[in-house]
């Protein structure tokens, strides 16, 4: 049995993976952390109990899994590093700093970091590379969507797949939404949308606008469950490898 120390318990990711945890027949959670002035601090969730200190629990679980907010994501990284423990993480928002931060620490424990754990996102990526040569003189446009609360714009998974456009299109320039007298569109232009409002899980969608036709490669996530399921197959992957930042594509291929 995998025991997991899921810090972010308490918020929307958190819960739906206590749902997946407790139908694995493999991965149990021993222990949930949030911030010090959360205030689940101190209860008991799905017969779990939420603690502040992660230095307290830590040390007999077998894997830390991450979903919180990017500011404490690399302090508990490195309380990870400090009790070798593997680390999942599907939090997003880094700066550049933080990335360096999770590098640095992925050189001593093994580290999964994925903007999106869904294989069906996943998948996208590769329809979006293996898209890029055929369509080269296609204009291109990044629409995200997601619920109200959701902190950081655009997504992670949206920066993920302008990181792919720019591998392939190294010209390309990046842009955050139109407003005014833009005057004619730039050929290497592509801009990134950000949406928000109501409840929806998220949505992303890939436009390739050619003369008189375009094509559209879209990702729709109907819950969170997929995202649990995904993180959970990345505990699995990760329990026994050496140290190194690994990410979806290693899961996935």
């Amino acid at each position: 049995m995998i025991k997991i120390v899921l810090c972010g318990i308490a918020g929307r990711m958190g819960r739906e993976i206590i749902r997946a945890a407790q139908a694995a027949a493999d991965i149990t959670i021993c222990a949930g952390v949030e911030g010090a002035k959360h205030a689940s601090i101190g209860d008991v969730i799905s017969g779990i109990k939420v603690t502040d200190d992660i230095a307290a629990v830590i040390e007999d679980c077998d894997c830390v899994v991450d979903f919180t907010h990017h500011t404490a994501t690399v302090p508990i990284l490195e309380s990870a590093q400090n009790y070798k423990k593997p680390c999942v993480t599907g939090t997003t928002g880094f700066t550049e700093q933080e990335h360096r931060a999770i590098e640095a620490v992925a050189e001593h424990v093994p580290v999964f970091w994925a903007p999106n754990m869904s294989v069906g996102v996943n998948h996208m990526y590769r329809l979006v590379k293996t898209s890029l040569g055929p369509l080269r003189d296609f204009d291109i446009e990044i629409v995200e969507t997601h619920h109200r609360a959701k902190k950081d714009a655009p997504s992670g998974t949206a920066k993920r797949i302008a990181h792919i456009i720019r591998e392939e299109r190294p010209e390309a320039t990046f842009i955050y939404g139109r407003e005014g007298h833009t005057g004619e569109r730039n050929s290497k232009e592509v801009s990134i949308h950000a949406i928000r409002g109501g409840d929806i899980v998220g949505e992303h969608r890939v436009f390739f606008l050619g003369e008189g036709e375009f094509l559209e490669v879209r990702h729709y996530a109907t819950s969170r469950r997929c995202f649990a399921m995904g993180a959970l197959s990345a505990v699995r992957y990760l329990i026994g490898k050496p140290p190194g930042l690994y990410t979806m594509e290693n899961l996935v291929t």
